[in-house]
C-alpha cells in the first residue's frame, strides 16, 4: 500500500502544489481574496494579547482561532503565509483521499481520477480556494473518514470532535460514525464514542469559555440565526423569480459578510433549508445502515447534503466536496468539476460585479441557481449509488 500510496501521491501532490501555485489569488499573488484580511486581523488581536469573543468578535469556531495565531507567527506577511499552510493541508487532504481508496481497495485508475480531480481543484474553483481557512477543516474530516475505514474508532471520533470545532459542517458524518461504531461494538461503544466526542469539544471550547463565555454563545447564536443567503439554493430561487418578475426580492449586506434575501418568504425558505439538510442527513445514513457500508460514497453524500441544501452557501464551502467527492466515481468526479466550474464562474462575476446589492443578485441569479441545482444532481447520484448498495445487501 505504501507504494502504491507515493506512486500516485507523490504525482498528486506536486500537480496540486503546481494548481495552487498557478491559479489567481495563489502562492504567489500578493492580491488578497476571500477572508484571509479577517483573518490577519484576529491573528494580530491574539498577538496583542487580546482573546477571541471576550476582548473582540470573532464569527468563526475555537478551533480556527490557533490556525490563525501559528500562521500570524510565523516568518514574513500573514496572507503569504496562510496560503501555503493551506496548501500543505490541501496536500496532505489529496494524500488523505489517495490512502482511504487504497484503504478500501479501490483499482490504481480510480485512485488515479480521484486524485487528478483533487489536484486541480485550485484551479476549478478559483481565487477563493486558497484564501478561506476551509481546508484546515477538510483534511480533519477525510482524515476522520481514512480512521474509520481502519476501524480506529476512538481517533475517528477525535479527528471529527476537531474538524466540528473547526467548522460546523463535519457533524452531519457523525450518524456514520454511530453506525458504524453500533455494528462493531454496540451500545457501549457508541456511549464511548459519544463520550470521546463530546469530551474533545468541550476541552476546545473551555480555553474560550473562560475568557468570553458571552462573546462565545453570540458567535453561534448569530451563525444559527443567518438569515437566508442569496447563493443558497433557496436564495437562486428567488434571484431567478425575483428576475423573472414573479416576486420581489430584496438583498441586504449582513454583518457576517453574506447577502441575504430579506421577506418573510425568505425566513420560511430558511427554516425549510434546514428541515431539508436533516432529512437529506438521515436518508444517507439510513441507507448506509441497510447498505454494503460503503463509507467514501456516505461522506461524500452527507456532506454535499450540507453544501446543497443548507440555508447558507458560500463559494469557500466547495472545497469541503474536494477531498471526498473523487472517491466516489467518475460520474460524481465529473459532476463536482461542474460544480467547481460554474462557483469559479459565480466568484469571478461577483468580484467583477460593483453595483449594488441588487444590481449584483441581478447579475449572478442564473450562475447561483445552476451552480446549486448541479449540486443537488450530485447529492441524487451520491444517494443513488447507496441505494444500489443497500438493494445488493438486501439480496444476499
Amino acid at each position: 500500500m505504501t507504494r502504491r500510496l507515493t506512486f500516485v501521491g507523490a504525482p498528486a501532490a506536486a500537480l496540486f502544489l503546481a494548481s495552487c501555485a498557478l491559479v489567481r489569488g495563489g502562492l504567489f499573488d500578493d492580491h488578497r481574496y476571500g477572508d484571509v484580511g479577517l483573518y490577519g486581523h484576529y491573528a494580530h488581536e491574539m498577538t496583542a494579547g487580546r482573546w477571541p469573543y471576550g476582548d473582540f468578535y470573532d464569527v468563526y469556531p475555537p478551533l480556527a482561532q490557533p490556525l490563525f495565531l501559528v500562521v500570524r507567527l510565523l516568518p514574513g506577511a500573514f496572507a503569504p503565509g496562510f496560503k501555503w499552510t493551506m496548501a500543505l493541508c490541501g496536500v496532505a487532504a489529496v494524500l488523505v483521499l489517495v490512502a482511504a481508496l487504497l484503504a478500501v481497495g479501490a483499482s490504481l485508475s480510480r485512485v488515479a481520477l480521484a486524485a487528478a480531480v483533487a489536484a486541480v481543484s485550485p484551479l476549478l474553483v478559483g481565487p477563493v480556494f486558497l484564501n478561506t481557512y476551509d481546508l484546515f477543516p477538510a483534511l480533519l474530516t477525510v482524515g476522520a473518514v481514512l480512521a474509520l475505514l481502519h476501524r480506529r474508532d476512538r481517533l475517528t471520533v477525535v479527528l471529527l470532535a476537531l474538524a466540528v470545532a473547526a467548522k460546523i459542517f463535519p457533524l452531519v458524518l457523525l450518524p456514520l460514525v454511530l453506525v458504524e461504531v453500533w455494528e462493531r461494538g454496540g451500545r457501549e461503544a457508541v456511549q464511548r464514542a459519544l463520550a470521546w466526542f463530546a469530551g474533545v469539544l468541550v476541552l476546545v471550547h473551555v480555553p474560550f469559555v473562560i475568557m468570553g463565555a458571552g462573546g462565545l454563545r453570540f458567535s453561534y447564536t448569530q451563525q444559527l440565526r443567518r438569515g437566508l443567503e442569496v447563493e443558497s439554493l433557496a436564495g437562486g430561487v428567488l434571484l431567478v423569480l425575483d428576475r423573472l418578475g414573479l416576486h420581489q426580492v430584496t438583498l441586504r449586506d449582513q454583518a457576517l459578510g453574506s447577502r441575504d434575501a430579506v421577506s418573510s418568504l425568505a425566513d420560511a425558505l430558511a427554516t425549510l433549508s434546514s428541515l431539508v439538510v436533516i432529512a437529506a442527513v438521515l436518508l444517507v445514513a439510513w441507507l448506509y445502515l441497510r447498505g454494503r457500508r460503503d463509507t467514501l460514497v456516505a461522506a461524500a453524500a452527507s456532506v454535499t447534503a450540507f453544501v446543497a441544501f443548507s440555508k447558507v452557501l458560500s463559494p469557500q464551502y466547495l472545497v469541503w466536496l474536494v477531498p471526498l467527492v473523487p472517491a466516489a466515481g467518475l460520474a460524481a468526479s465529473a459532476v463536482l468539476v461542474a460544480t467547481l466550474a460554474l462557483t469559479h464562474a459565480e466568484w469571478s462575476r461577483f468580484v467583477e460585479s460593483h453595483g449594488t446589492v441588487d444590481q449584483w443578485g441581478h447579475a449572478l441569479s442564473w450562475w447561483i441557481l445552476a451552480r446549486d441545482l448541479v449540486l443537488v444532481v450530485l447529492y441524487v447520484l451520491l444517494v443513488l449509488k447507496l441505494r444500489a448498495g443497500s438493494r445488493l445487501r438486501s439480496r444476499h
